[in-house]
């Protein structure tokens, strides 16, 4: 009992890693709320992302939110961040729990986000790999990261990409046709 006290208390501690709201931008790329250099050193300081994003009818009749683990992370000139998420299969429904189901015929979805409001998202069939739709938006994104509260990350935060350094290209093969 008392290890699992101390535990708890533990998690609670601001400077223990969680998962924490860092950072939001709008469709246009504004700072809407939290720091978006907290986020970028989280990022820097190896910690793993979420991102959160949504909808709803102006009158309350319905609305979404979603939320995705992020893989592939860039940082672009030091200020936005362009991530890649996890890859999904597209439900049949989005507003009714009682009818989320997996579609019969499978759709893969895929898509990137930036901290400048883009939202692109693909949608394929796993089987052939054939394209079936292509979604550009523009949204607030909610952005998350696993890891301490930023006053008190003593991690060091490594730009991997100092002025000056570019990368020593050894080989480029294309396959031939």
């Amino acid at each position: 009992m008392l290890l699992a006290t101390l535990l708890a208390f533990a998690l609670s501690e601001p400077c223990a890693p969680d998962w924490r709201f860092l950072f939001a931008n709008g469709p246009q790329g504004e700072d809407v709320a939290g720091n978006r250099d907290a986020l970028i050193a989280a990022v820097r300081r190896g910690s793993p992302l979420r991102v959160g994003w949504g909808e709803a009818a102006a009158d309350g009749s319905w609305s979404v939110e979603e939320f995705s683990n992020v893989g592939f992370t860039n940082i672009m000139r030091g200020r936005d961040l362009v991530v890649q998420l996890e890859p999904a299969m597209i439900q049949n429904d989005y507003l009714d729990a009682g009818k989320a189901t997996l579609r019969a015929e499978p759709l893969e979805w895929r898509a990137v986000m930036s901290t400048d409001g883009r939202f692109d998202a693909q949608m394929t069939d796993p089987a052939t790999g054939k394209l079936y739709r292509t979604l550009r938006q523009r949204t607030r994104i909610h952005w998350y990261a696993f890891a301490p509260d930023p006053k008190c990350d003593a991690r060091e935060a490594v730009n991997s990409a100092p002025p000056g350094r570019k990368n020593i290209l050894v080989e480029s093969i294309k396959p031939e046709d």
